[in-house]
């Protein structure tokens, strides 16, 4: 049974029309973007705690439902290049900066793999104070993908297994480091943590399995007649 519940139904949500194929153009990042991110993800962290009056919050609602009306439209060519300007790159659900909801997590190479830092607000808390579980494990995911993943040897996660060591707190930096331990053959065994303040509270280890050719154009198949 959940513990989640409400004594009011929610109100109704009406019914979506028929999807409208949008007009789509190639991707361009741009500062404009990327600072429309950024307010994104300071509005949810704001939503998640604020104490507005309701006549506020239908205000801000209806604000809100105005900008997304305005940017309705055409639509972003995504396309399969990893630069750093890329779609791709700039649309992560780790580190992307023009996504609107990413934890901003930056990594650099070290002589081990990949280390970096990143503060988890509350728009990802699982338990009172706490970073949810899931979020961490994405973060674990990421970057182990990056030291797994190379333009030459493109990868996917087959086995991921964390260990919960300690609570990891929302507000505060979490370091996340991760390394490629062995390979054998197209598998790529990796380990990562997750510390705060020098103590781990999350490690883990995982098999990474490169892509052959055939793997690529069956994961990645495009339907090239519905994009025409």
């Amino acid at each position: 049974m959940s513990g989640h519940g409400s004594a009011e139904a929610p109100p109704a949500i009406p019914a979506a029309g028929p999807a409208v194929a949008q007009p789509e153009i190639d991707w361009s990042p741009s500062q404009e973007r990327t600072a429309l991110a950024g307010a994104l993800r300071r509005l949810l962290d704001v939503v998640v705690q604020t104490a507005a009056s309701p006549a506020e919050l239908s205000a801000a609602a209806a604000a809100i439902d105005s900008v997304t009306a305005s940017l309705a439209g055409p639509v972003v060519r995504a396309d399969m290049a990893i630069d750093r300007n890329s779609y791709r790159s700039h649309m992560s659900l780790v580190g992307g900066l023009s996504h609107p909801a990413a934890p901003q997590l930056v990594l650099e190479q070290d002589e081990h793999g990949v280390t970096g830092q990143v503060t988890v607000g509350r728009v990802f808390q699982g338990g009172p104070g706490l970073v949810h579980g899931g979020v961490l494990a994405l973060l674990i995911d990421h970057a182990m993908g990056c030291v797994a993943a190379r333009p030459e040897r493109p990868a996917m996660t087959v086995q991921l297994r964390l260990r919960y060591r300690r609570p990891s707190p929302v507000g505060v930096p979490l370091t996340v480091a991760a390394r490629l331990d062995r390979v054998e053959g197209r598998k790529l065994h990796l380990s990562a943590t997750i510390s705060v303040d020098g103590q781990v509270t999350v490690d883990a280890d995982a098999i990474f399995l490169t892509l052959t050719t055939e793997n690529l154009a069956s994961v990645f198949a495009r339907d090239e007649a519905a994009a025409s």
